[in-house]
């Protein structure tokens, strides 16, 4: 049996998807409230006229799965993009002769830094922890107060990672 407090929830979620289409287009937002009220039906209609959908506002299946949709490509767009964890975990300690598709990251990430950080060489992609690529890692452990070890551990990984995202920020800027 459908309640009127599911009735209620579904409203909430569609009023919550309307709010995400209606600020993309600068449009009134419809509170949320889990009523189906004028301002709701108004913003049904306005999406229904902007999608070429018959313009009733009400919403059935059709309108629903396009507000579903609308408001999902929205959100995906103006989300913050997840971070990939790729340091294989918290005890591994890379060193010297290591290889692997990881070394390939810790190299275009090293190239990103060489950027701001000019004691850092271009390093050349090859999956191998090889001198020049321990090299650099000495640098930037020096830089963030590491001890300068060359061996690449989780606590490099991060203030690496760190440094990284902070220079990619500053390019954007």
């Amino acid at each position: 049996m459908y309640t009127n407090e599911q009735r209620a929830e579904h409203i909430r979620g569609l009023q919550q998807d309307l709010r995400v289409i209606n600020a993309q287009y600068g449009e009134v937002l419809p509170k949320i409230s889990g009523v189906y009220d004028l301002p709701t039906e108004d913003a049904v209609r306005r999406f229904q006229r902007r999608f070429g959908l018959p313009v009733t506002g009400q919403t059935d299946l059709s309108t629903w799965d396009r507000i579903v949709q609308e408001s999902n490509l929205i959100r995906s767009k103006n989300a913050i993009p997840l971070a990939v964890r790729v340091f294989p975990s918290a005890i591994t300690i890379i060193s010297s002769g290591d290889t692997g598709r990881f070394i390939y990251i810790l190299q275009a990430i090293l190239n990103g830094l060489a950027i701001e950080f000019p004691d850092i060489s271009v390093i050349p992609y090859t999956g191998v922890y090889d001198s020049v690529t321990e090299q650099a890692v000495k640098m930037l452990q020096r830089s963030s107060g590491l001890p300068s070890t060359g061996k690449l551990d989780m606590a490099t990984w991060n203030s690496i990672s760190s440094l990284y995202s902070n220079v990619a920020k500053s390019l954007e800027d």
